[in-house]
């Protein structure tokens, strides 16, 4: 009888270190479950950071931009390399030189441009006439006199 009993027992402490090995097992498994979601949490919002970033710069770059077109218009040409150096660390002004330098085109006169018709445009003097500055007093007053004679000047 006592063969039984610790039999019995036996088996008793045998279950309980099952359950025991059980529950540990169960514990260390959520500990890498967790572990592993930490991780994809951590490299989720590093890319989501990295994403902000980059957008961030590229705002910053198509605002800028503009304010660069007005001193270099063959920027407009290679404006995807430029970003590309903006989104390597320059500067817009540092990756226009070095991106127009690098293409030859960074010393070029911009084309002109073409005189818009209207109201303000400078009428060049006629060839063969002085100009303002070169008349005597006499030459300025009888121009005067001419201009208000033609009806291009009035006095009131």
């Amino acid at each position: 009888m006592a063969d039984d009993l610790d039999l019995e027992t036996l088996d008793e402490n045998i279950e309980k270190e099952n359950k025991v090995e059980k529950r540990i097992k169960d514990l260390s498994e959520k500990v890498r479950l967790t572990s592993e979601e930490r991780d994809e949490q951590k490299r989720l919002l590093g890319e989501r950071d990295t994403k902000i970033a980059e957008l961030e710069r590229e705002n910053t770059f198509n605002s800028g931009f503009v304010d660069v077109l007005t001193n270099h218009p063959m920027a407009k040409d290679h404006k995807d390399d430029i970003l590309a150096k903006v989104k390597g660390g320059y500067s817009i002004e540092d990756a226009t030189y070095a991106v127009l330098g690098k293409a030859g085109k960074l010393g070029q006169p911009t084309p002109p441009k073409e005189n818009p018709a209207g109201g303000s445009a400078v009428n060049p003097p006629a060839p063969g006439e002085k100009i303002l500055k070169d008349m005597t007093r006499d030459e300025k007053r009888t121009k005067l006199i001419d201009l208000e004679a033609r009806g291009d000047i009035s006095i009131t």
